[in-house]
């Protein structure tokens, strides 16, 4: 019996050396909000005084990149030139370099707004707008880790007619967490992150929660239509959330993508 206690310690140290912990995958998101105009239901909603879709939500920035006109500088006198043509050819050699060595992929920009034109979904956004009394309020797509639940932030998609976040996390099998609400402000006791404020807060912890301008809670209870729903889903699918008012289509695709 103590033979085989000893297999099995033996086998435990060795099988944490051959498995390895598994990486941190990275995903495409995409969203688009829906708001349904003129539908009738039998449903009733909850009037409420102050609803909040989350303490904590990231803004996505529009990140620009810098744009520089080698034309318009000027070097000063006694200032080395730089011959552009030999930096070109550096770059070209280390290219040559490069194949010879194993491809690795790199981790894409995390947390920007990826540009329309590589948008997924714009064939099925383009069909679904024509559908009568439905409107599209957002479109958004960016990059993320699929991370654990707590390390991954509620993501704003829409903020205007019909509010929306989203939350694409792993846990035992890769999960969305969608909000949505529609009826009145509800993002207005909620602290909206920049990228930066995301990125150090691992080092100065919580940040304080914006209150109302003057100081008081509103207490005027409204009829709000929320759709508030979490489940599992399988990449490089589109999943629509669904609701008599609102809904949401979401997108999550995985990096690098795998090709049919």
């Amino acid at each position: 019996m103590r033979l085989f206690f000893k297999f099995i310690a033996v086998f435990l140290a060795l099988s944490l050396q051959i498995f390895p912990e598994e990486e941190i995958k990275y995903v495409k998101v995409e969203v688009a909000s829906i708001v349904w105009k003129n539908q009738t239901t039998n449903e009733s909603f909850p009037k409420v005084k102050n609803y909040s879709l989350a303490s904590e939500i990231l803004d996505l920035e529009i990140m620009k990149e810098p744009e520089i006109n080698l034309d318009t500088i000027e070097l000063a006198e006694g200032q080395v030139k730089i011959d552009f043509e030999f930096v070109e050819q550096i770059f070209d050699d280390n290219e040559d370099d490069e194949l010879l060595q194993d491809q690795i992929i790199d981790p894409p920009k995390l947390y920007r707004v990826i540009d329309r034109k590589e948008h997924e979904l714009n064939g099925t956004m383009r069909r679904i707008s024509q559908i009568k009394d439905l409107v599209l309020t957002n479109h958004k797509s960016w990059f993320q880790p699929l991370d654990i639940e707590e390390n991954v932030p509620f993501i704003l998609v829409s903020e205007n007619e019909n509010q929306c976040i989203v939350k694409v996390f792993q846990s035992r099998y890769p999960r969305i967490h969608a909000k949505c609400a529609l009826g009145t402000n509800v993002l207005k006791n909620s602290y909206l992150m920049s990228k930066s404020e995301f990125n150090v807060k691992p080092l100065v912890g919580n940040f304080e929660i914006k209150k109302n301008e003057d100081g008081e809670e509103d207490n005027v209870e409204t009829e709000l239509f929320i759709l508030d729903e979490q489940r599992r889903i399988s990449l490089d699918q589109f999943h629509y959330f669904d609701h008599p008012k609102i809904g949401l289509l979401v997108g999550v695709y995985s990096y690098p993508k795998t090709e049919d």
